[in-house]
């Protein structure tokens, strides 16, 4: 992945290529957190070590993977268009920060930590539907995407 994923070319790009690579590099990063935490603490199939492995895998790479692909395939199945956002970096920094707080709390077995980062994933997952479903709104009426202002001038 890290060596032939287009990605890592497409970062450079602006509008949804980024966010779209950004989303897919920092997946990369969190089944790579993941990887770790299973050489670290093997044979887990319970308890904190075992949800920290857990939540990276489904929150930290697949979720990114949702959030990257959503601008391309929800218009597809949709038939609807969805205008790149700028604000859709909002729910994937989120997610990055409260995903590393559930984590530190299952690492240091801190279960006000691990609690507060559950709570706030939850949240970022709302945000991002909220994010999404105001895009195909604003596609639905007819607005341009950010980048498409930005170069009408």
């Amino acid at each position: 992945l890290l060596r032939y994923d287009i990605a890592r070319r497409r970062i450079k790009a602006g509008g949804q290529a980024r966010f779209t690579a950004l989303c897919l590099l920092s997946g990369y990063g969190w089944l790579a957190i993941a990887g770790l935490l299973a050489i670290r603490y093997p044979g887990q199939l319970a308890g904190p070590y075992y949800d920290a492995l857990l939540h990276a895998i489904f929150l930290g790479f697949v979720f990114t993977m949702i959030f990257g692909h959503a601008p391309i395939v929800f218009p597809a199945v949709l038939q609807r268009p969805l205008p790149y956002r700028p604000r859709f970096y909002s729910h994937l920094l989120l997610l990055h920060i409260t995903l590393a707080v559930r984590i530190a709390g299952d690492l240091l077995l801190s279960m006000s930590l691990r609690q507060w980062g559950a709570l706030l994933n939850a949240l970022v997952v709302l945000l991002f539907l909220g994010n999404t479903v105001a895009a195909l709104v604003a596609g639905a009426k007819g607005e341009r995407s950010y980048r498409e202002r930005e170069m009408a001038g």
